[in-house]
């Protein structure tokens, strides 16, 4: 008989949670109620096992885009591990592949193969477990810990824990369906938003030729992993979103616990190295519009990019020497305050310089959108 290329066990499983998460939910609403306490342990659950999953599991374990002290990894492990999606281990292991190869065949969750396969559809595939790329998380007690205990710490966290703050209140049921399966449903679906609808809808503005996108609506649903084309670009760096106002709570509280000396070594992308992202971004959304334009106005665009571009790259090489300056200030704890405020205003400078740059690129790609030269 041919061996089925689906798993049926897990099939069940994540037919089985939305099912009894929502209709049970419904069910229990409708003949029992609904109290101030499940709607509230639903928030508070869906809010502390995603950010298990982007804090922990994502930026912390799989990107180690900063060090954390151990009991803020212990419970960023048990956050994460209320989330139900696999060991540390494995979810690193296909993330990194992810990462590695993305939109190509090892891919595991490549949207090229087809939105529902991105979404959830690898997940049910019937294959061998593969995991590589992960010699460093073998090393960690906290990660190891949890291999060892998975299920028991999940099981425990995802439904027990719910059923019994149900029990303080009178309704441990409903406790574990607002608390457990329907919490345990929405994490689920709005972390694979991240493998399918992050890579299907947004722009791209660091890089063109791959498919994960921006999207700052998506980043609502997913703790800030919706800004997904600058992940992929800056996949180190411990933000996703980058302006201060973008919606990304994994950073915020990344960068609040450093304040208490909890989480250390934050890596931070620099600015130029974003700026210069961008601009190549822009030039290459330029460039295809070159086959479509007459040998004269091709030839007069690109000229006017290759100038544009040359002076990105002056800005470029200054911008980075001052970064070295300030870095070597900093570590040999030099207080000259004039060179400090000197290079802080070449940085000012280098910095619009570049916003004018990118804004002639952008009228550049303007006029070529709408037929304007």
């Amino acid at each position: 008989m041919k061996k089925s290329k689906y798993n049926y066990y897990m099939i069940s499983a994540l037919t089985l949670i939305p099912i009894v998460g929502f209709f049970g939910t419904i069910f229990y609403a409708f003949n029992y109620g609904v109290v101030w306490q499940e709607p509230i342990l639903l928030f508070i659950g869906w809010w502390l096992s995603g950010m298990g999953i982007t804090f922990g599991y994502h930026r912390l374990f799989a990107h180690r885009s900063f060090k954390a002290h151990p009991v803020v990894q212990f419970v960023a492990m048990l956050f994460g591990s209320a989330a139900l999606q696999n060991t540390i281990i494995k979810w690193s292991s296909d993330h990194r592949r992810h990462h590695k190869n993305l939109d190509t065949e090892k891919d595991p969750y490549s949207i090229t193969k087809g939105f529902f396969h991105a979404h959830i559809g690898w997940i049910l595939l019937d294959e061998p477990p593969i995991v590589k790329g992960v010699n460093d998380l073998h090393e960690n007690s906290v990660v190891v810990f949890q291999s060892k205990y998975y299920w028991i710490i999940s099981i425990f966290m995802a439904f027990l824990l719910p059923l019994l703050i149900g029990s303080l209140y009178g309704r441990p049921f409903g406790g574990l369906l607002w608390g457990g399966f329907l919490r345990v449903t929405l994490v689920h679906h709005f972390t694979f938003f991240i493998n399918s609808l992050c890579h299907f809808i947004g722009k791209r503005p660091y890089e063109i030729r791959t498919t994960a996108r921006d999207s700052w609506l998506m980043a609502y649903f997913t703790f800030g992993e919706g800004f997904h084309n600058f992940h992929h670009k800056f996949q180190w760096d411990y933000r996703n979103g980058i302006r201060w106002f973008d919606y990304d709570p994994g950073k915020w509280f990344i960068k609040l616990l450093s304040y208490f000396k909890l989480t250390k070594d934050i890596k931070k992308v620099k600015d130029y190295q974003i700026f210069q992202a961008k601009l190549d971004g822009l030039k290459q959304r330029l460039q295809e519009f070159y086959p479509k334009l007459p040998d004269r106005i091709m030839n007069n665009y690109s000229k006017k990019v290759q100038v544009l571009q040359q002076n990105a790259r002056n800005i470029y090489e200054s911008w980075k020497v001052v970064e070295k300056e300030l870095i070597r200030m900093k570590q040999n704890n030099i207080k000259n305050k004039v060179e400090f405020l000197l290079l802080k205003q070449k940085q000012k400078l280098y910095r619009t310089q570049y916003y004018k740059i990118l804004n002639g690129l952008t009228l550049m790609l303007y006029d070529l959108q709408n037929n304007n030269y």
